[in-house]
């Protein structure tokens, strides 16, 4: 299996995006809500046809030291990332579909210790250490602080099964050697940490703040249980990850990762964090509860810094393309592993925040087959955290094609017989509509098929037949170019 065509490390990858024609230099924007401005108006504008957008001489800081939003919004930037050509995809579908058969022919590869790497070039500990040297946004206008932490890898490791995570949380700086890291109930590194602090220990954690674009896209959306992202991300590259075993924790650091924080955090220290504009488009996470503190004891990064940034707003915003194609891929994945045969296409879509709108294309075999694919895509880990709406369409219906769907969900849709609502689903304080502190919520499953029973008398849709259409097209292919 060929390897990404980038070298580890965020560097060669931002010169190949760069060679793509997908990196903006932005010189002189304020850290103070300027940067998240111009990231919120520019790719609600242009979604996924924004670039990267890569900030220097930011007020108050030295050139050189940036902030790098848009990542991996774009289908050539996710595909650079994934080892994948990057063009030639007639739609989204056939992107998902490219991305499950690489992940279905790779092995996982754990990752490799190095002695040595860039990422220490310039080391901090104890009283030298102070996060406010770099240029932490203000991401939006109403945010409750400066989050250091958005576009992140959180490093955790199981205290009794062994395994490491990687996720993608928020956190938010408090002084100059204490931030607080928001983890929903659920989470694998939540589960993690708190296994410590149940026992009244430190949980060690570390926090890469510029971490190679593959890790950071697994660790935002997860893989499964027991899975290192470490190792599915040295699958995907066909090559191991480089990482250095942490001086204070022992844990994985990423040898050309740009910053890092190594610390942990405490079993008995609360602070109250947020709020903070999340994926949702909401300020959410009411009522603000109180939440552990991390303690930074060492800060290791590299000459002229980079700090990944990820501003989460009302979508389209900067971070959901890559989440709505690798989440699509691993609902796919979990329904072929529950044995729903002939799936034929899965999208999460950006409208609904790339969690909360599943919809899922089927060749129906069986009575009862959709039902089974939805309420499956409705509960698998992959699809079940605050998701709103599971619909299932049949095979002649394009999942991330909205207007389709919703033709679907218009004409083959009984309402009284073909929705169902099913309660106490996986939720979150993220969620707008949650205002206590049990964090459970509803979601409707909308069967968008034909009733089976009619499939063979379903009235005939019109449209031009595709031989025809072929002829058509050729014909008169100057039309259509």
């Amino acid at each position: 299996m060929a390897g990404v065509a980038y070298e580890q490390g965020l560097r060669d990858w931002l010169a190949k995006v760069e060679a793509l024609g997908e990196l903006r230099r932005v010189s002189g924007a304020h850290w103070d809500k300027e940067m998240g401005s111009i990231v919120d108006l520019l790719f609600r504008q242009k979604a996924e046809k924004a670039p990267a957008l890569l900030f220097d001489d930011i007020p108050g800081y030295p050139a050189g030291h940036r902030c790098l939003y848009g990542i991996l919004n774009s289908p050539g930037r996710l595909a650079l990332t994934m080892g994948m050509p990057t063009s030639g995809y007639r739609n989204h579908m056939e992107f998902v579909k490219a991305y499950r058969e690489k992940t279905k022919t790779m092995t996982l590869i754990e990752p490799e210790y190095v002695d040595s790497g860039p990422v220490m070039e310039n080391i901090h500990e104890g009283e030298d250490v102070d996060i406010f040297k770099f240029p932490i946004p203000v991401h939006h206008e109403l945010d409750g602080g400066r989050f250091i932490g958005t576009g992140d890898c959180v490093i955790t490791k199981d205290p009794e099964e062994g395994w490491i995570n990687s996720g993608t949380y928020r956190m938010m700086a408090v002084d100059k050697n204490t931030a607080i890291s928001y983890i929903s109930p659920g989470r694998h590194s939540r589960m993690q940490r708190d296994k410590y602090l149940s026992q009244g220990k430190p949980a060690p954690m570390v926090v890469v703040l510029g971490p190679d674009p593959l890790l950071w896209a697994l660790s935002g959306v997860g893989v499964p249980h027991g899975v290192s992202e470490f190792a599915y991300a040295g699958g995907l590259r066909g090559e191991p990850m480089r990482v250095l075993k942490g001086p204070l924790t022992g844990l994985p650091i990423p040898a050309e990762a740009e910053i890092v924080l190594e610390g942990e955090v405490s079993p008995t220290e609360k602070l109250t964090e947020g709020r903070f504009g999340e994926w949702s488009g909401y300020y959410a996470s009411t009522p603000h509860v109180p939440e552990p503190v991390f303690k930074v004891k060492a800060v290791y990064h590299r000459n002229n810094p980079i700090l990944n940034c990820a501003a989460s707003a009302k979508p389209p915003h900067e971070h959901l393309f890559q989440r709505v194609v690798l989440k699509s891929s691993l609902i796919w994945d979990a329904l072929e592993k529950a044995d729903i045969s002939d799936v034929q296409g899965v999208w999460n879509h950006e409208a609904g925040s790339g969690l909360c709108w599943i919809v899922v294309s089927i060749k129906q075999r069986y009575f009862g087959h959709s039902r089974m694919a939805a309420y499956v895509a409705a509960h698998a880990r992959a699809g079940a955290y605050i998701n709103r709406f599971t619909i299932v369409v049949d095979e002649d219906i394009d999942p991330s094609n909205l207007n389709e769907v919703i033709w679907a969900m218009s004409m083959r849709c009984n309402p009284e017989q073909d929705i169902e609502i099913v309660k106490k689903g996986w939720s979150s304080k993220l969620d707008p509509l949650n205002f206590g502190t049990t964090y459970y919520n509803s979601r409707a499953i909308i069967d968008a098929c034909k009733p089976y029973e009619h499939l063979e008398d379903f009235p005939v849709v019109v449209e031009t037949g595709k031989e025809y259409s072929r002829v058509i097209m050729e014909k008169w292919k100057d039309l259509f170019i």
